[in-house]
């Protein structure tokens, strides 16, 4: 597995966490993701992209060299918009949401990075286009 790749894999963890959660007070710690822990150092910038994007929404976001704590993580209005948009990868419709969760569960891999990069800035183009 490439770096981009256990990018990918510790994104859609967080997403699919998260978005189980609802909007409430809670805290995600990087164990929580049952990852190995040669994923920690992806777990913050992860947090910190996924935040950027607009994404995702946090109180605090504590960095340890064990991958650190995120306090009150909650899905954005958009981030939720998103996640249910139909996108298009390896040629197979499907919502963002269920993506996430395949990549999760370690179902799929997406052969590029770029593919579920691009689906979730895709979702945001066509949310703005309805």
């Amino acid at each position: 597995m490439d770096e981009l790749q256990k990018s990918e894999l510790v994104i859609s963890k967080i997403v699919t966490l998260v978005s189980g959660w609802g909007i409430q007070s809670t805290r995600l710690e990087f164990e929580e993701l049952e990852l190995e822990d040669s994923f920690a150092p992806f777990f913050i910038p992860c947090v910190e992209w996924l935040e950027a994007e607009g994404v995702l929404r946090t109180k605090n976001i504590l960095e340890y060299s064990n991958g650190g704590c995120v306090v009150r993580p909650v899905l954005t209005s958009y981030g939720m918009r998103i996640l249910g948009t139909e996108i298009s990868l390896d040629g197979e419709k499907t919502k963002l949401a269920t993506a996430a969760a395949k990549v999760s569960s370690g179902e799929k891999s997406y052969s590029q990075f770029g593919d579920f990069v691009g689906g979730i800035l895709g979702g945001f183009t066509k949310s703005i286009g309805s």
